[in-house]
């Protein structure tokens, strides 16, 4: 498929990128630190020292989301219960009520568990909260709501489709801002993409959902329209038996 080689060598492209940027983020980090231990306390250098130690440690995270687009950087997965995912999620300082904005659940009880790493899918869901809080700029309301599916045939796009089986959680995110105009709708998962303004953001937001979704063997997918407002959903494969208990 097109679509996955192009991912394929953006992946290839973003683990060469992460190499070379930590290497150059080393030698600027080591001399910092050798100026900081010969300059006093009281010396106005050291507060531009701090300012630049500062800065590595922003692109040393820059870094990290690249190595997370490459699949480079994975962790063990366990049982999760997804409502528990987005309510860890919501406690985010980032994603707290204001200028307009404000979250609505819509979390359907008792959803099967799924094998997962916990800190990962709270981040794929804290930043589709924070996409749909910047599609809405005049405020508004975004829905985030859970489900379980029986999915069969080409409705399932898992990249391992032997391995997900026949049931899926769905989560979506709602939003009632202005909607994804043709142009952007087709680099939406593109790393390094992004419309906001210069020093704005990495662009790293949605393409990291797209690939921790994919180290779940799952998928992401987007309607929208021009005035219309958008809605992303995860589907992720469930475990078969006892559901997980949520309050």
């Amino acid at each position: 498929m097109p679509e996955m080689k192009k991912m394929e060598a953006l992946g290839r492209l973003s683990r060469k990128v992460a190499h070379d940027f930590n290497n150059i983020l080393g030698v600027i980090d080591g001399y910092t630190t050798l100026v900081m231990s010969s300059v006093k306390e009281n010396d106005p250098l050291t507060q531009d020292l701090r300012e630049i130690r500062a800065a590595v440690v922003k692109a040393a995270a820059f870094t990290k989301h690249l190595l997370i687009f490459n699949g480079r950087l994975t962790l063990p997965k366990t049982r999760c219960g997804v409502n528990e995912i987005i309510a860890d999620t919501l406690k985010r300082k980032e994603l707290a009520p204001g200028g307009g904005f404000k979250i609505e659940q819509r979390l359907a009880p008792e959803l099967p568990g799924i094998m997962a790493v916990a800190v990962q899918l709270e981040q794929v869901a804290a930043n589709l909260l924070l996409n749909a809080r910047e599609a809405m700029t005049g405020g508004g309301t975004a829905v985030i709501s859970s489900l379980v599916l029986r999915l069969d045939g080409e409705a399932v796009r898992s990249p391992n489709r032997g391995e997900a089986g026949p049931l899926f959680i769905k989560i979506s995110v709602q939003d009632s801002g202005t909607g994804i105009s043709a142009e952007v709708f087709d680099r939406l998962f593109e790393p390094l993409f992004s419309t906001k303004g210069k020093g704005n953001g990495a662009g790293l937001g949605l393409s990291t959902v797209y690939d921790l979704v994919k180290q779940h063997n799952g998928w992401v997918e987007v309607q929208s329209a021009p005035g219309c407002g958008s809605e992303f959903s995860v589907f992720l494969p469930a475990i078969n038996g006892q559901p997980e208990k949520f309050s």
